[in-house]
């Protein structure tokens, strides 16, 4: 094993540029390059590492010192020295596959490495750390690295098919917004103002039937002191209800998942409830309650909701 003649940690790339003969660099793959941290128990293990052809890799072993010079089952490889704890392989591009037997002084770490050469288009690794482990703790880093492995196809395929399933509701729920324009699509005006015993008051002066459905908006003016936090919307006909989804536009957040959101003092948020089956309360007065979590600040405007 050929020794450099720097003992310093500089990366490959610094050390060319400085003149002192090392592996040249191939050009930038497509394909990421990665690092990762294998474990090995006391009795010793062996390691699989994918690499490109021509390109450097570093086998670390932090901590401690290599013993002896590192035994190849290939010509084809090329190996320097790096540092006292590691040392830099690179493949020739003749041979596919090469075995690198490598120890330290203390014995704590024996392995057996296997590089592999693979398509420029597969990840390759450019450096690979070496740390002594108990058998327990090796053992348990082995299982999570091949579940890992086995899992990562599974979990892009989920991926995939979770991506085709959101593109299929999408174009299911336009599909069923067309037919409903075709069916019927008409902007009401509507004129409905309540207020609470807190100044908070609410506006209803529009509506649109969209197919059998309407969508009544509401503005929470808040002219109190304090924030208004809406809780629940809901619309009824004749104590029947038939709210749909309602959602609520605001700077505002609130932490807690019930609150659907919150008008702060002195400003004006707009919402929208949907009313399902809003055509079979046609030209009837509906009712619409916008609720705090604790039902003291609820508003309730009973008279000027009429979906015609």
């Amino acid at each position: 094993m050929v020794r450099w003649d720097s003992h310093s940690r500089l990366p490959a790339v610094a050390l060319i540029g400085l003149g002192l003969g090392l592996f040249s660099l191939a050009a930038a793959q497509p394909a990421a390059k990665s690092e990762t941290e294998n474990l090995v128990p006391p009795g010793g293990a062996a390691f699989d590492v994918p690499l490109h052809a021509s390109e450097v890799c570093i086998l670390s072993f932090p901590g401690e010192r290599l013993a002896g010079s590192a035994l190849s089952s290939s010509t084809d490889l090329e190996i320097k020295a790096w540092g006292n704890d590691g040392v830099a392989v690179r493949p020739s591009g003749k041979t596919a596959a090469a075995t690198l037997a490598l120890a330290t002084v203390s014995g704590a770490i024996k392995v057996n490495v296997t590089l592999h050469v693979v398509p420029a288009t597969q990840p390759a690794l450019t450096l690979v750390r070496f740390k002594a482990a108990s058998s327990e703790e090796a053992f348990e880093a082995k299982v999570a690295a091949e579940v890992a492995r086995r899992t990562a196809p599974i979990e892009a395929e989920l991926a995939r098919v979770k991506q085709g399933i959101d593109v299929q509701i999408r174009d299911r729920a336009d599909r069923l917004i067309a037919e409903r324009l075709l069916k019927r699509t008409e902007l009401l005006t509507l004129n409905a103002h309540e207020r609470n015993d807190d100044n908070v008051i609410a506006h209803v002066e529009r509506a649109i039937m969209l197919g059998d459905d309407g969508y009544v908006f509401f503005d929470i003016e808040n002219r109190s002191s304090a924030a208004f936090r809406l809780a629940r919307a809901t619309v009824s006909f004749h104590d029947r209800p038939l709210t749909g989804p309602v959602r609520l536009l605001s700077s505002a957040i609130d932490k807690d998942p019930a609150v659907l959101g919150v008008v702060p003092a002195g400003m004006t948020a707009h919402g929208i409830v949907v009313v399902r089956g809003g055509d079979q309360a046609r030209g009837a007065s509906l009712e619409l309650e916008l609720a705090d979590p604790t039902g003291i600040r609820t508003i309730r405007l009973t008279r000027g909701i009429v979906l015609k």
